[in-house]
């Protein structure tokens, strides 16, 4: 690596956390600064924990490796559902930026889904994701000064809780930062300093209307986040076959062309037994990490676990019936197999 690794670790984590250019310019408006400064404090427990646990030791496995030390037991469980979750993440987000934040549809719809899969892959295969979003992460920061920007005419302490709660679940991808981890600590700051800043950063924004050609570029901040969540997935599995890249790359590439079948059904279809899948990860995680950490570090745990546990809620489509079905199925049908392995293999 030619570039310093404090600075690939950081823009990891800068990119991990939303990125800020896609906090800022696809959630932004119709928050408060005082509901961002409160997401933050909410959210803060889950991540001084994660650099809490990253203090201990930071390997390729991230969270996996915490759970598999920490509660052997429960780590198939979080493996699936986390890799399912993340798996599908990779395929509906490239959805997501092509139909829905650039609002594109016809042939160029069409290529520049292929494009985007293509670039992705081709980026992951030369394994350059690091450099990419190092130079990702100084381009969010030059399109998120509000420069020339409307002030915004609302009350500044204007509160809304679900507001609140659901601006703290946008910052989660920041779990993903322990696996950037290669076992030294070089870097290991860098999960708060990307916290503090991109709060600061949001603080700063809420204060004014962004632009619409902010949320028409926020699409490479999204764009760093499929990176982001690849680089992960290939580390976790890295620890069990050699080959697992390539494998990976495929299987992406071919969900992608999937899912031009039908982009929009395909992103919903996805989405919604994604984000159940992930939130279900996350609460195995923290209570493995609860059960295992100081007494005093303990009411962290919980609190996440509340957060989380709110996440899981608002992500049940209790409006729709088919929807709802498909995320009991993926919670049932995941949670069977460790249970269906062990029988067979042990």
């Amino acid at each position: 690596m030619g570039l310093n690794r404090k600075l690939l670790v950081f823009s990891f984590s800068f990119s991990s956390i939303g990125g800020p250019l896609a906090l800022v310019g696809q959630f932004l408006e119709n928050i408060t600064p005082f509901e961002v400064v409160l997401s933050l404090i909410i959210f803060a427990p889950i991540t001084f924990l994660i650099y809490y646990l990253m203090n201990k030791f930071w390997d390729r496995g991230g969270l996996y490796d915490y759970v598999v030390k920490f509660t052997p037991k429960l780590s198939n469980y979080f493996l699936y559902f986390w890799f399912f979750s993340y798996f599908l993440y990779l395929s509906y987000t490239v959805d997501y930026i092509v139909y829905y934040i650039l609002d594109l549809n016809g042939l160029i719809s069409i290529l520049l889904t292929i494009g985007i899969a293509g670039s992705i892959s081709i980026i992951t295969f030369l394994e350059r994701e690091l450099e990419f979003l190092f130079a990702s992460m100084i381009l969010q920061i030059l399109f998120i000064i509000p420069i020339n920007w409307h002030l915004k005419l609302v009350n500044p302490y204007e509160l809304s809780i679900t507001n609140i709660l659901s601006t703290s679940l946008l910052y989660i991808c920041i779990t993903l930062t322990p696996f950037v981890g290669n076992g030294n600590k070089e870097g290991i700051n860098s999960i708060l300093l990307a916290y503090l800043i991109t709060g600061a950063i949001m603080l700063l924004d809420s204060f004014f209307s962004v632009p619409k050609i902010i949320y028409l570029i926020s699409s490479l901040s999204t764009f760093s986040l499929i990176l982001v969540e690849f680089y992960s997935l290939k580390s976790v599995l890295s620890k069990f076959s050699n080959k697992s890249k390539r494998y990976l790359i495929l299987a992406f590439v071919g969900f992608t062309l999937a899912s031009l079948i039908n982009p929009y059904m395909y992103y919903i279809y996805t989405i919604v037994p994604s984000l159940t899948a992930l939130y279900v990860s996350l609460i195995i995680f923290f209570i493995s990490t609860t059960l295992s950490i100081r007494n005093e570090l303990k009411l962290l745990g919980f609190t996440s676990l509340g957060l989380l546990a709110y996440g899981l809620y608002s992500s049940l489509q209790l409006s729709s019936y088919y929807l709802l079905l498909e995320q009991i199925l993926t919670i049932i049908i995941i949670g069977i197999i460790p249970l269906v392995k062990n029988r067979l293999f042990y």
